[in-house]
């Protein structure tokens, strides 16, 4: 196998670019859990609020970049591996997660331009959201940690001499 050439293998786009969400996604809803933990002590909520806020933005886009290199790599590796029930499954649940982070981005971008009134109130469904979506998250790595593991998704399976070695 030409070394430069399994660079640009399609599947390999999405191993790429889910990481970077994965981090982004799961420190917002760190930050958004301790914002009602610490509340406004210490004057932290207005720089935990704007660093939850980034990161929850930042990560909602590119979980859907993600989830756009995901489908091409499904395309490929649908052919290749022994229980594609898994892969559906890990498609499902990604595009689950997928919407879950843009209502909890929704309820942010709106929490900043409402009412003080229901400020807390969409404060707090914005963090209920990111803890289901993290919740989700987390399944669909675990199925996406099977596909390639388990299943060998993406990954390139050497001859039995090593002969693509020599």
């Amino acid at each position: 196998m030409d070394k430069v050439s399994a660079i640009w293998r399609t599947e390999l786009w999405h191993p790429l670019s889910v990481h970077y969400p994965i981090a982004f996604l799961i420190l917002s809803t760190i930050l958004g859990i301790l914002i009602f933990i610490l509340g406004n002590r210490h004057n932290f909520e207005t720089r935990l609020r704007f660093t939850m806020s980034l990161l929850l933005w930042s990560g909602t886009l590119l979980l859907w970049l993600a989830f756009y290199t995901g489908k091409l790599a499904y395309s490929v590796e649908v052919r290749r591996i022994c229980d594609p029930f898994v892969l559906k499954n890990h498609l499902y649940w990604a595009n689950v997660t997928s919407f879950v982070f843009s209502a909890a981005t929704i309820t942010d971008v709106l929490q900043k331009i409402a009412a003080i009134k229901i400020n807390k109130l969409l404060v707090l469904v914005t963090v209920i959201l990111m803890i289901a979506g993290s919740i989700c998250l987390g399944y669909t790595g675990h199925l996406g940690a099977s596909l390639v593991y388990e299943q060998g998704a993406g990954v390139h399976q050497p001859a039995s001499d090593c002969s693509d070695y020599k």
